[in-house]
């Protein structure tokens, strides 16, 4: 090997090899394995290799290569591949030797290095983490110390069930080993990643590699095992005085943006929106439907709905605005916010709101095909988890928008009600996901039907919706 010149990394037995460059009191410049040390006053090289067996060190003199210290290198490289070639690297081997310290936590230790299971509180209840840790390189070279979060395990998860939590807790294992093994193979071969990695950068060979997690990891044990720091909800107001911030919100234009607030615990957050030729900045709150503002709160007790139409307003629409703008802040300042976060998503259209957790409302253009005429349809789905991370959305009904009524959609809410309340008893009941897949036609009892659906939609409201985006479209 030619010293004098860069050389490309190596990989020697999964013992990466990197090179940097020294200059000599001569004036001469070698590129040196790391691994390798000069010491000019001794006219050497020293040897000093860790693996997972020994420690190997070496000194090696330039007066036994007749003086001469690029000899007495490439001999302490061979020196050094001899030992690298009879042992056992770090990178290829999933829990590496400790030096004396610290004993491992048996009740958190997977076996892995590298892959961590903490105990955390959030919001006054137990969370356990699993992540994995490495190290990627950024654009101007330097690395970045971080962590990928496989999943997390809750003492509120939706399934209360022991035996599926630790299901759930394994694989969260299984994707963090995964990663992490995808790590070691890139450093023992003397690179970086160059981004934050994810369990989709796994190569299929290591996803196929057995993983033997120990048996003392349970789920049960690690949630006994720690007390959840107490957490007290606090009601969240911008400024502290909420009936000045009321005032200040009453007196603002929808016409302009304003930034970020909290009034009584409920979060303002005013998005551009597009309605009928205007452009607004509206609050989810707030949504425009055929000849009316709408008003959807989401609160502690329920949902509050209502209206304020053009009709009302000598048929201004700057006016309705500006009175359902005042009705909204007046409730809240008389309503109570969810005293902790809720797994809802709501639709990006407010007028698409179905209330009903993982049930959507889609509508799309059918451009048909054979005799069929292209269409606007409308979907009514829900979707779930069903085992091995596959998301599946399962079909509720379906029309064309042309035959829709509200009827239709009114009976078709309700059944999807039905479905997500069934489907989230059966997983709080401990039913394995892909066990508690809910179908439109699998008998739901009738207890978990609602009288009427959470958050109406009426036909006229998709018909409304196409109406708009075609305006948006032209």
């Amino acid at each position: 090997m030619n010293f004098t010149r860069p050389p490309k990394n190596l990989s020697v037995n999964g013992f990466p090899i990197t090179f940097r460059e020294i200059a000599l009191n001569s004036g001469r410049r070698l590129w040196v394995p790391r691994g390798i040390s000069r010491n000019e006053e001794a006219g050497c090289w020293r040897i000093y290799v860790v693996s997972e067996d020994d420690i190997f060190t070496r000194y090696v003199h330039d007066q036994d290569y007749e003086g001469e210290p690029e000899a007495s290198l490439k001999a302490s490289f061979e020196l050094m591949k001899a030992f690298l070639q009879g042992s056992t690297s770090r990178f290829i081997v999933d829990q590496r030797a400790r030096s004396p310290g610290g004993e491992r936590d048996p009740m958190t230790d997977c076996g892995v290095t590298g892959v961590m299971i903490s105990r955390s509180s959030y919001q006054g209840y137990k969370k356990v983490v699993v992540t994995s840790h490495y190290a990627y390189q950024q654009p101007d070279g330097d690395l970045q110390r971080t962590q990928y979060y496989a999943g997390s395990i809750s003492e509120r998860s939706e399934q209360s069930n022991l035996v599926s939590l630790q299901t759930v807790l394994l694989q969260h294992l299984r994707k963090a080993i995964d990663v992490r093994r995808h790590y070691n193979r890139l450093r023992s071969q003397g690179i970086h990643p160059q981004k934050p990695l994810s369990h989709d950068d796994v190569p299929a060979d290591i996803r196929a590699m057995p993983a033997t997690i120990p048996e003392h990891i349970d789920v049960a044990e690690i949630l006994d095992s720690y007390m959840a720091t107490p957490w007290k909800p606090r009601v969240r107001t911008t400024g502290g005085d909420p009936e000045l911030l009321a005032a200040r919100l009453q007196q603002h234009d929808l016409t302009h943006p304003h930034k970020l607030v909290y009034l009584n615990g409920f979060s303002l957050r005013l998005r551009k929106r597009h309605c009928e030729g205007q452009t607004l900045y509206l609050p989810k709150e707030i949504y425009r439907a055929r000849g009316e503002w709408r008003i959807r709160l989401f609160h502690a007790d329920g949902i509050f709905t209502d209206s304020v139409t053009d009709d009302e307003c000598q048929g201004s629409i700057e006016e309705s605005l500006r009175q359902a703008w005042l009705y909204l802040i007046s409730e809240i300042r008389q309503s109570s916010a969810y005293s902790e976060a809720q797994n809802f998503r709501p639709a990006r259209n407010p007028l698409l709101e179905t209330g009903i957790r993982a049930v959507n409302l889609l509508i799309f253009f059918a451009s048909g095909g054979g005799k069929r005429q292209p269409r606007w349809r409308v979907s009514l789905g829900m979707v779930q988890d069903e085992g091995g991370e596959r998301m599946r959305r399962t079909l509720i009904r379906t029309w064309t928008l042309s035959t829709v009524t509200d009827e239709k959609l009114s009976e078709a809410l309700r059944h999807g009600a039905a479905m997500s309340a069934f489907r989230y008893h059966l997983l709080n009941a401990g039913i394995p996901p892909e066990e508690a897949v809910v179908r439109k036609d699998t008998a739901i009892p009738e207890e978990f039907w609602p009288s009427t659906p959470p958050c109406p939609v009426s036909a006229d409201d998709l018909k409304y919706f196409v109406e708009q985006q075609e305006y948006s479209a032209a």
